[in-house]
């Protein structure tokens, strides 16, 4: 019934993260784990992963094939590891927004419904709810009552990747915990995935990109053609018209992060004039998102930039 994007967990290597694991599983082996915990911080730092590889720990514990906790590695031949990747692994429950939506108050019944029933095992039971900042109004309301009252063996994982506001109401429930990576871990990740994972990069990750955007906008930047030797133009164009047919809001974010990139070297090329550069970038970055909030001819967005693109020499 409820899947996640399950990239994170074929991440069997921790890296950068390694004393947020460790922190977790203390509390877990004290049996001092509160019974919500929110993850929260940038998207794409590994806040998933973190969550998954300790997963890995607790329920690998019993198996004759464990979590390698030394190295933070998950083992692949483990039985946990295997249920999660075909999706049917009981005592893990799996809750995420779709992209740029919110999460539906028919979720939240269907997640209260499923944790309504007994577990085959006496294993402690996860639910992982992914982007947890796409609650609104009445999906909170719906889950606030599960939250307050969990069952002594119901854990819930919240991830918060800060991407809209969240709603006092569910911070207030949980234990917070500030994920982040300062700039010489996101490199060392980022280039651990290059060496180790044979990621090829088709973008520039030289300018604060979090791990899990790499593998995204990578992943775009193959999909549809994109090419850092294009000019930047030609390839707003092409992701808003990709956006326009597939609706994907990652296509957004990817432009507005080229549009930023594009200034920041313009602006380091030509200091003298910041404040010029600034505001088209602004225009530019507002015309996007107006281009999303209120629909606009494409053809229209796509000259207004153009225009404001030909004034930058």
């Amino acid at each position: 019934m409820f899947k996640i994007d399950q990239s994170s967990f074929l991440s069997t290597k921790l890296v950068g993260l390694n004393m947020y694991f460790d922190e977790m599983v203390d509390l877990y082996d004290k049996n001092l784990f509160p019974n919500v915990l929110m993850l929260s911080g940038k998207k794409g730092i590994g806040k998933s992963t973190l969550a998954f590889h300790f997963l890995n720990y607790i329920f690998s514990k019993k198996e004759k094939i464990k979590y390698n906790k030394k190295d933070k590695i998950i083992n692949t031949d483990s039985n946990f590891y295997i249920s999660i990747l075909k999706n049917t692994c009981t005592d893990v429950v799996f809750l995420q927004a779709e992209e740029g939506k919110n999460i539906r108050i028919e979720d939240i019944r269907n997640l209260k419904s499923v944790l309504s029933r007994s577990t085959l095992s006496d294993n402690p039971r996860f639910t992982i709810i992914d982007e947890v900042e796409f609650l609104n109004a009445n999906s909170i309301n719906a889950l606030l009552k599960t939250l307050e009252e969990p069952n002594k063996n119901n854990f819930f994982i919240l991830i918060n990747n800060q991407q809209a506001d969240l709603i006092k109401t569910i911070s207030s429930r949980c234990l917070k915990n500030n994920i982040y990576l300062n700039v010489k871990q996101q490199e060392n990740v980022n280039n651990y995935l290059v060496e180790n994972k044979k990621l090829k990069p088709l973008i520039d990750y030289s300018n604060d990109l979090t791990p899990g955007l790499l593998i995204k906008y990578n992943d775009i930047f193959n999909k549809y053609k994109i090419d850092n030797n294009d000019n930047i133009k030609t390839n707003i164009n092409k992701l808003l018209y990709a956006y326009k047919k597939d609706k994907n809001k990652a296509l957004i974010n990817l432009s507005i992060h080229l549009i930023n990139q594009f200034f920041y070297k313009q602006v380091k090329n030509d200091f003298d004039k910041i404040h010029f550069l600034l505001n088209l970038k602004s225009f530019i970055i507002n015309k996007i998102n107006d281009f999303i909030l209120y629909n606009l001819n494409i053809n229209s967005v796509l000259s207004s930039i153009e225009l404001k693109l030909n004034n930058v020499r």
